[in-house]
């Protein structure tokens, strides 16, 4: 069934908007088609679906999508499929444009995936597909290491580990990439560790970075305690810790030495060099 073919009448009675406007979205990338040997355009039944899965609610009225929206519904598609290379080659041409990976990690990365868990969550994808999505991007990330590292020396270590609560290490494992494109050898630990775990990673490693991130909606209960405890037992490497979430209000109640950020750019900013930054 992935294979058939539909017309261009077709995939505008399915998506609810003109034929000129589905020619308009081939003819700009935003659909994939095949061209006849007529010129005719057809669509692949998978396409239109990942496209489906890709638009934020069910009955959101089509409009001409700004070229951000574009380039997070591209990387839908190849996350939906497992397309690594395709995901690599939308980072490499954000990259070409002069962005920082914590942008493209912000802008087009994150959104992508958070567009998936959504398209799962009400239905128009399979929960295998969120997995896929999930382990595309680690290769991805895998991927990007080396790319990312600087010619400069080794500037310090740094740990990134998920908040308590957090049912993936995608954000911390995103924050390990600005930490190295910023100089650092970063560390990922994993989901679910006690604060003495990540503490004492910090000091085996002697890192002077401690991010830990969340992403999920509602940040669980005790994670004062957590972060306070965390920040204790770093007292001999004397850790940065920081914190990174999309609303660093509900932060409230941190200790004064902990830094609330609320995205992967401002953890950038404190963790690359002004000298750094102004190159990019």
């Amino acid at each position: 069934m992935s294979d058939r073919l539909m017309s261009t009448g077709d995939v505008a009675e399915v998506l609810g908007v003109s034929e000129a406007t589905v020619k308009r979205w081939a003819d700009a990338s935003v659909l994939t088609c095949i061209r006849t040997p007529g010129g005719h355009r057809k669509f692949r039944l998978r396409d239109i679906a990942m496209h489906l899965a890709s638009r934020r609610a069910p009955g959101e009225a089509a409009a001409e999508p700004s070229d951000q929206e574009r380039q997070v519904e591209d990387l839908v598609s190849g996350l939906l499929v497992g397309d690594t290379e395709k995901v690599v080659g939308a980072i490499a041409s954000a990259r070409l444009q002069r962005a920082s990976f914590a942008a493209i990690a912000d802008t087009l990365l994150y959104p992508a995936v958070l567009r998936v868990g959504q398209a799962c969550t009400v239905g128009r994808c399979e929960t295998f597909h969120q997995h896929i999505a999930f382990n595309t991007l680690i290769d991805v990330c895998a991927r990007q290491k080396q790319a990312l590292r600087g010619s400069g020396p080794v500037r310090g270590r740094m740990i990134a580990a998920p908040m308590p609560g957090e049912p993936n290490d995608l954000l911390a494992r995103l924050s390990t990439l600005v930490g190295v494109e910023s100089g650092l050898d970063a560390y990922l630990l994993g989901t679910g560790l006690s604060p003495t775990s990540v503490s004492r990673a910090a000091e085996d490693l002697g890192a002077s970075w401690v991010v830990l991130s969340g992403g999920t909606t509602e940040l669980a209960p005790g994670l004062v305690q957590y972060v306070e405890a965390v920040l204790s037992g770093t007292e001999r490497s004397q850790a940065r810790v920081v914190c990174v979430c999309a609303d660093p209000t509900r932060l409230e109640g941190l200790p004064e030495d902990v830094l609330s950020v609320r995205d992967l750019r401002e953890t950038e900013s404190l963790l690359a060099p002004v000298a750094l930054r102004m190159v990019r």
